[in-house]
């Protein structure tokens, strides 16, 4: 039997699973609470056992790798403009 799940096509998906689910986090909390970019970034990096500044970091770098690419965008469209990242 194929496996449909917990498999990574880079064609289709670009982003790793742990990026993707970085900036879905992003996404949800925004969409919760519809708070300012720090404490959306603090949220989510306490969620993940992480450093605000390591979340921001990997937002940065996401945003430099796949800019172009449908699937950042989509996540992207969800959060406001002035989300700097």
């Amino acid at each position: 039997m194929e496996k449909l799940f917990n498999t990574h096509d880079a064609r289709l998906y670009p982003l790793t699973p742990r990026e993707h689910e970085l900036l879905r986090g992003m996404c949800n909390c925004y969409s919760s609470c519809g708070d300012d970019f720090e404490n959306t970034v603090r949220m989510v990096a306490n969620a993940r056992g992480l450093g605000p500044d390591a979340v921001k970091a990997t937002l940065v770098e996401i945003a430099k790798k796949y800019s172009d690419t449908p699937e950042y965008r989509e996540l992207r469209s969800r959060l406001p403009a002035e989300f700097s990242f």
